[in-house]
């Protein structure tokens, strides 16, 4: 159980609603730590377009991410 509640999509405002809409046609599952960033719209629209520079708008191909994502990694000694 969370600390801090999660935004379900029933019953939430719909800027919320539309954040969760555009995640999800990203590709993405409504996980709970969407849900925790929709407590702080503005906290999730940030989150949101850091999420699209990375996937929507790359210009790395996938190859050259998962390097960096593993790179990051190792550098912050980090379990991937």
């Amino acid at each position: 159980m969370s600390r801090i509640k999660l935004v379900e999509r029933e019953g939430c405002n719909e800027e919320a609603e539309a954040l969760f809409d555009r995640m999800e046609a990203m590709g993405f599952s409504l996980l709970n730590v969407f849900k925790l960033w929709a407590n702080n719209l503005k906290g999730a629209t940030g989150f949101l377009h850091i999420a699209e520079a990375l996937y929507v708008d790359a210009s790395l191909s996938a190859r050259y991410r998962e390097l960096a994502y593993l790179r990051a990694s190792q550098v912050n000694n980090c379990h991937y």
